[in-house]
């Protein structure tokens, strides 16, 4: 009889902690789903993908892709050659960067062929108060020159809280802006002027 008391305690030791092990070893995600303990981006999600898909929808269909604007000389880690477009879309601010490189590139080979130099398509997405409201509530993107989100080298999906919390990235590059709220000032003395797609 003590001995069948003494095993029920014993198993029920065991699996109370075992129950504690396996709580502590998951976290909620961004999304609410629960996952394995483990380094998540805050960004790449099905959520983000999701929005980052109806972004470009809308992008494109306020013309903010394709509207022609001010080309300037430029650096990594975005093209050597780009263009700067600032829209309202859903009444909320959205910044595209059009960045072109390749052998060749220069404002005038831009200027001939748009589309041969294309190599990606960066935004600055402004989303609800409280998205993100350690960096301006923004959301990033890379799209390629067909609307596809683009990867990082170690395949983590570009769209959402992109490097949030990591020394190099969107978020962190960004910071470091002269301008107002995460966004780089852009006139004709520094750079080119944005060019406002109504």
């Amino acid at each position: 009889m003590k001995l069948k008391f003494i095993s029920a305690i014993f198993f029920a030791l065991v699996l109370a902690v075992t129950s504690v092990v396996a709580a502590s070893d998951k976290k909620m995600s961004d999304d609410g789903m629960m996952k394995k303990d483990k380094m998540m981006a805050p960004f790449g999600g099905a959520a983000d993908i999701a929005y980052a898909k109806n972004l470009w929808k809308k992008i494109e269909a306020k013309g903010l892709n394709t509207t022609p604007a001010n080309l300037y000389v430029g650096g990594p880690p975005h093209g050597k050659v780009r263009e700067v477009l600032e829209g309202m879309i859903d009444g909320k601010r959205v910044i595209v960067k059009r960045n072109y490189g390749g052998k060749g590139v220069s404002i005038a080979s831009v200027m001939k062929n748009r589309g041969m130099y294309l190599k990606a398509i960066t935004v600055m997405a402004k989303r609800e108060k409280g998205y993100d409201s350690d960096n301006g509530d923004w959301f990033w993107v890379k799209y390629d020159p067909k609307g596809n989100i683009m990867k990082n080298p170690k395949k983590m999906v570009l769209a959402g809280r992109v490097a949030k919390g990591m020394p190099q990235g969107c978020i962190a590059c960004h910071a470091s802006a002269s301008g107002n709220d995460l966004v780089f000032t852009h006139n004709k003395e520094a750079n080119a002027e944005v060019v406002y797609v109504k």
